[in-house]
């Protein structure tokens, strides 16, 4: 259970941040946000949400077949973990970009 909360206490303030977007998206009126501006943002976060959560698992298995020798947690060289990061940092980016 500990462990948990300090996974959410990483997470907690983004995900209020996105449950207030969606609850100002679902809840304020029509006439002050309109339909289509909600429709419209509504896609984007999908889209982008689906892009991004699409990178993260290729990003992984690529990783993982790649540069199985290279265990994070007991690592003690920099640069093969520059190589992990940038490898995630470049997957997702080309992703969330559409390409």
């Amino acid at each position: 259970m500990t462990r948990f909360l300090t996974q959410f206490k990483r997470i907690g303030l983004d995900l209020i941040a996105l449950f207030s977007i969606i609850l100002v998206a679902i809840f304020v009126p029509n006439d002050i946000i309109p339909l289509e501006i909600k429709i419209g943002l509504s896609s984007l976060f999908l889209t982008k949400f689906f892009l991004v959560s699409a990178a993260i698992i290729h990003a992984h298995i690529t990783r993982k077949l790649l540069f199985p020798y290279i265990n994070l947690s007991v690592e003690q060289q920099l640069p093969r973990i520059i190589l992990i990061i940038s490898w995630y940092v470049i997957i997702i980016f080309a992703w969330s970009r559409g390409g």
